[in-house]
């Protein structure tokens, strides 16, 4: 019996070129079998995702292209806002180096890039912008207060991409640049601390609104009895707030919650919980928080 058109291909996506190296006749890589989402380009129909389908699309480009932006962002693992992440892979970002010709192709968006050494990884085979400098070029399509919550998550303390000292080498590259302002911004108000992207929002919200950064992902004690790891603490003022995300509505989670609220309260600390609902209206959250920390509140 003869073999499938499928079978005969080194994988689900390949470029027509891979496809001739493996003997594929112009009339099979004709074949209704595959579909061809970008020019060049075959894969077998509802077997790759975005991710193997822009690997695919790489290697049928000249040699030097790489994904940038929120491309690069969502190969790297970076937290994008949710308007930026779905078409980031539905329409990919693909760089060259600056003294190649821009990439213009259906489905794909175009860029040129000054690019030195360490400006580029492999990611599972896929040539990306690094780490530093995809949050370097990110910064003139994102508000401040998202590009601070890309900034935390590469300062983590607990699972660190970069240090300050590299962002602020990048940063001082681009200085003058498109996103400068956006860059330096959130630099000054990143955190370590920061566990994730609510919790970044969250003390972006209340510093740029005037209050001081609470810390994060503080270990409360009782002598020397662990009580809790909250996720945010104003020590002086002893106001805790808590972000009550989907995990939290679980039954026996909820019990866990309420005795060690009551648990940090008999210690003289006040509890404030905070859900997505909360970040319809901002303001309101801001005055809730700014009420438990004046001084009249804590007498």
């Amino acid at each position: 019996m003869p073999s499938s058109p499928a079978s005969r291909a080194r994988s689900a996506a390949f470029t027509i070129a891979e496809g001739r190296s493996d003997g594929l006749s112009p009339s099979t890589l004709r074949s209704r079998a595959w579909s061809s989402p970008h020019r060049g380009v075959r894969v077998l129909a509802g077997s790759v995702d975005d991710r193997g389908r822009i690997a695919a699309l790489l290697r049928a480009l000249p040699e030097g292209a790489f994904c940038c932006g929120p491309t690069a962002a969502v190969f790297l693992g970076l937290p994008l806002p949710r308007r930026l992440e779905a078409p980031a892979l539905q329409t990919p970002f693909i760089a060259v180096p600056r003294d190649h010709v821009r990439i213009r192709r259906e489905g794909v968006v175009g860029r040129r890039l000054n690019v030195e050494e360490g400006d580029l990884v492999d990611v599972d085979g896929v040539r990306c912008t690094s780490f530093v400098r995809t949050w370097a070029d990110l910064a003139g399509s994102l508000t401040v207060t998202e590009l601070t919550v890309i900034t935390d998550r590469l300062l983590s303390r607990r699972h660190p991409l970069s240090t300050r000292t590299e962002l602020e080498a990048v940063h001082r590259r681009q200085l003058g640049g498109r996103g400068s302002p956006a860059r330096r911004r959130s630099l000054d108000l990143a955190s370590d601390g920061s566990e994730s992207p609510r919790e970044s929002e969250l003390r972006v919200l209340l510093v740029m609104a005037g209050l001081p950064a609470p810390e994060c992902n503080v270990e409360i004690f009782d002598g020397r009895r662990f009580v809790a790891r909250v996720d945010m603490l104003y020590r002086d003022a002893r106001v805790i707030i808590e972000d009550d995300g989907d995990y939290h509505r679980d039954p026996r989670q909820w019990s866990k919650d309420q005795a060690r609220r009551a648990e940090l309260e008999s210690l003289g600390y006040r509890v404030t919980v905070v859900t997505a609902r909360d970040f319809d209206t901002p303001d309101v959250l801001v005055a809730r928080i700014r009420r438990l920390l004046s001084p009249r509140a804590r007498a």
